[in-house]
Formats: C-alpha cells, structure tokens, sequence
C-alpha cells in the first residue's frame, strides 16, 4: 500500500516535467541547429553525428570539438577539449549524489547519463523531489524528453546545413544559448558582472570557441570576484 500511495504521489510530476521541460528544449535548439549544420558542413556522417548527440548528450562540448576538427586540430586535442568542458559535471553530480542513493540499479547506472546542465538546474529548482519515486519520475522524463528533442533538432540542422549560407545567423546562435542561460543572473551586481563578461569573451571570439571562451571567462571573473570578497 505504502509503495502505491508513492507511485501514486508521483504521477502529477511527470507532467511538471513536460510543462518545465519544454521551455528548456526550445531555449537549446538553436545550438542544436549549428551542431547539426556544423557536422553537415564539416562532412561528419550523418550517423556519427547523431551518435554523438545522443550519447555525448553535451553541446558545447560537442560543438567545440566539430570547431577544433575543421580548424584542423588533432583528435588528441579535440577530445581533451571536450573533457575539460564536462568536468563541471563531476561538480553537478557530487551535488545530487544524495539523490540516488537508495535507487533501483538500472536507474543508478542509466539515470546519470541524463546528467546535463539543464536537467541539473531544473531538479535544482525544485524543492519538493526528496522522495525517491517522485526525483526518478521527474529526472527520468524530463531527461528523456530533452534528449529525444535534442537529436531531433540535431538531425534537422544536419540536413538544412548544407542550405544555409555561410556566415548564416546561427552561427550565433550559440552565443543566444549561452546569453539565454545567463539572463536570469543578471538580477544582483556580482552575477551580472559574471555574465557580461561571459558575453562579452563570447561575441568577440568566434563559433563554438567563443561558447567555450565565455564559460572560461565567467568561471575566472567569479573566481576574482570571490577572493576579492565583493
């Protein structure tokens, strides 16, 4: 009884998933777009690409690497790259640790894969997920569903790529993602001065580089602004 009233309990939170979802894929597809479009430009098979997406599951990496490739840097380099971008996940995932204890295995070793930093921010935000059912529905849905719309808009800028001129306006896009995940910063001084340099660092440099380049720059700017005490 006590396991049904649980499952029961947790039904409503898929749907606060969808709901709280959505919003968080659209706000992606636009560095979806460029992903897609890059790899079409760059020749990638379409197949590795979509692998990628959907198994990397990490945009500004993946983005970064399809850069450095066409900028003909080495594998060796491009793949360091990629793991230095996905450390922050190691922070993300010592934080909601406490979260799977206690869960089934599949989900122990399955869930963790939809570890990003959208799904982190979105059970972050959430106060209410301590029960085991509830935090696996909600995770489990809400990282479903950004993964299949995450592939899905991969595949379309892969094939409307070829199409698009050069120097199209998605080659911002990545800046708009990024500018996206920084505007609600923007309400107290120490984080606004975080995000517009951030910004900044990431308009001046160019393609999936400047992403990464202005996530550099927001961490070192953070770190200054706490040794400083301000």
């Amino acid at each position: 009884m006590n396991r049904m009233h649980s499952i029961d309990r947790a039904a409503p939170v898929a749907a606060a998933a969808v709901r709280e979802t959505l919003p968080v894929a659209a706000s992606v597809a636009p560095l979806a777009l460029v992903i897609g479009a890059t790899a079409a430009r760059a020749g990638v098979p379409a197949v590795a690409d979509l692998a990628a997406a959907a198994t990397v599951f990490a945009g500004a990496a993946h983005l970064a690497v399809l850069t450095l490739l066409l900028a003909g840097a080495g594998a060796l380099t491009a793949l360091g790259t990629a793991i230095l971008i996905n450390a922050r996940l190691l922070l993300y995932s010592a934080s909601i640790e406490p979260r799977f204890r206690g869960q089934p295995r599949w989900f122990r070793w399955l869930g963790p894969a939809l570890l990003i930093d959208q799904t982190f921010l979105l059970v972050a935000g959430r106060d209410d997920l301590d029960d085991q059912v509830r935090f696996r529905r909600y995770w489990s849905v809400a990282g479903l569903l950004l993964l299949g719309c995450w592939v899905t808009t991969v595949s379309l800028g892969y094939l409307l790529g070829p199409l698009l001129p050069p120097g199209s306006p998605l080659d911002a896009a990545a800046v708009v993602v990024l500018a996206g995940m920084l505007a609600p910063r923007l309400t107290a001084p120490r984080p606004a001065v975080v995000a517009l340099a951030a910004l900044l660092v990431a308009v001046v440099t160019p393609g999936g580089i400047g992403l990464l380049a202005g996530i550099v720059a927001g961490v070192l700017v953070g770190a200054v602004l706490d040794r400083s005490g301000r």
